[in-house]
């Protein structure tokens, strides 16, 4: 039978090998299964050659647990396990799955016999109404053959979506094998942040050619250059240093959990606005997560505690949320191997804020300001080479040279080429139009300090 879970004891007993002594062959398939664009060679694979590689690739990218190219690997795993037990389903596949999340089958623990409107399951202690089953199987478009602990597989899914009672959440089988292989892409992930540390300390030719080549092969999406910093209050906008100060009830889910969460992780780890580019991607070293964990929790539940009456007082469970927000999954106490156990939310946008929490909404001078900048680079940066040729200029090329450097307001330019602001907005629609310029407008309050910080650093 092909290997359905790698993290099974019988698979440990392949592992006892000496790297110094591995195949190179073993090398040249961790690096491959790293594309999905290869799943369908690896489906049917000796158990040997399956677990070395796997776990050869893990061992290799788990230096950078958080990269880009670990997460298109991880994607490209589970995607292979899907087709694979699709592929070889049966009950001996399912015993082997049974080793990772307890999975039950349906017509195994049901007594259909008694009540009549409802189907027991003595050995589980529930019962489900029989019509619950004809709904749900209508409603997934496929038989509810099984149930499994939504402990094991919350934080795969969005439990709030299922059909759940008691323990049991009660799927089909195309849902079993994709929550299946969503928990062992979770485990995949676990397993990496835990050998991470002692990888730091580990350099070996045979994890350097993998971690390489799999960079180099993989076309991973921009990868956004951050730089931590310390947050700087004074240019905070209105909303943030509203919530900071503690909100009083109604607002302060939406300040605390939704609002500064979101923004001071951001502000302090990921200040760009690239973080809003879906082509984008960013990667955080184990230090940045400890600073989340050191710096920036505590600020929030300093927040929480200000409010009236104080948020935690009263829903001691809103820091799992906070938790959650921040990509820490569902846990009381975050640690460094958690991170990634569930999304890092973005900030909300100031449209958002104005909708769920106009108390925080209450716009300054500087929210309402709107800049200009560069839409074509490649273009402007052609025509400015060839302005540089020419002994006058035109407005228009003026404004794009000062544009060129930083983005500036009406009356910023204004000010700086001596020009009325009526022709220069004459102008502005003209380069809008050619598709070179456009207006800017604050969108986002993290959107908001980074343009607040720039003018600052720019003053100074």
């Amino acid at each position: 039978m092909v290997v359905v879970n790698p993290f099974s004891q019988e698979s440990r007993h392949y592992l006892n090998i000496d790297i110094n002594k591995i195949d190179k062959s073993l090398i040249r398939l961790a690096i491959a299964r790293s594309n999905e664009n290869n799943n369908e060679k690896y489906i049917d694979l000796d158990d040997d050659k399956d677990i070395i590689s796997l776990f050869l690739l893990l061992q290799s990218l788990s230096k950078t647990p958080y990269a880009p190219e670990v997460l298109v690997a991880l994607n490209a795993f589970e995607n292979l396990m899907k087709e694979r037990i699709t592929t070889y389903f049966s009950q001996e596949v399912i015993d082997e799955m049974k080793t990772l999340i307890n999975i039950y089958d349906i017509d195994e623990h049901a007594d259909r016999a008694r009540p009549l409107k409802a189907i027991d399951f003595p050995s589980l202690g529930i019962i489900v109404p029989r019509e619950d089953l004809f709904r749900l199987k209508d409603k997934k478009r496929g038989e509810v053959n099984y149930m499994v602990l939504w402990s094991d597989v919350y934080d795969v899914t969005n439990i709030t979506k299922q059909y759940i009672i008691g323990s049991y959440m009660f799927v089909t089988k195309w849902e079993l094998i994709d929550l299946y292989s969503k928990t062992l892409k979770k485990r995949c992930k676990e397993y990496m942040k835990k050998t991470s540390i002692k990888m730091e300390e580990i350099s070996h030719p045979v994890y350097e050619q993998i971690s390489s080549m799999v960079r180099s092969l993989i076309k991973v999406r921009t990868t956004i250059e951050h730089a931590p910093g310390n947050l700087s209050e004074g240019l905070f906008p209105p909303c943030v240093k509203i919530a900071l100060g503690g909100v009083s009830s109604g607002q302060r889910n939406y300040a605390i959990t939704i609002l500064l969460t979101s923004f001071l992780s951001y502000a302090r780890l990921m200040p760009s606005t690239k973080i809003f580019d879906r082509d984008s991607s960013f990667t955080l070293s184990q230090n940045d997560v400890e600073l989340l964990i050191n710096d920036v929790i505590p600020t929030i539940i300093e927040a929480g505690n200000r409010c009236e009456p104080p948020l935690f007082k009263e829903h001691s469970l809103e820091k799992l949320n906070i938790f959650y927000h921040l990509g820490f999954g569902m846990t009381n106490h975050p640690n460094v191997t958690d991170y990634g156990k569930s999304k890092w939310y973005l900030p909300p946008s100031c449209s958002k804020i104005s909708e769920n929490a106009p108390q925080l909404c209450q716009p300054d001078e500087f929210c309402k300001e709107v800049t200009w900048g560069i839409v074509d680079w490649e273009k402007v940066d052609g025509i400015l080479k060839k302005v540089a040729e020419k002994d006058k200029t035109a407005l228009g090329e003026d404004v794009l040279k000062i544009l060129f450097k930083s983005p500036k307001t009406l009356k910023e330019l204004s000010e700086t080429l001596g020009s009325d602001e009526k022709e220069l907005s004459f102008v502005l629609g003209t380069l809008t139009k050619n598709k070179l310029v456009r207006k800017r407008k604050i969108t986002n309050p993290i959107i908001y300090y980074i343009r607040k910080k720039r003018a600052s650093n720019q003053k100074s």
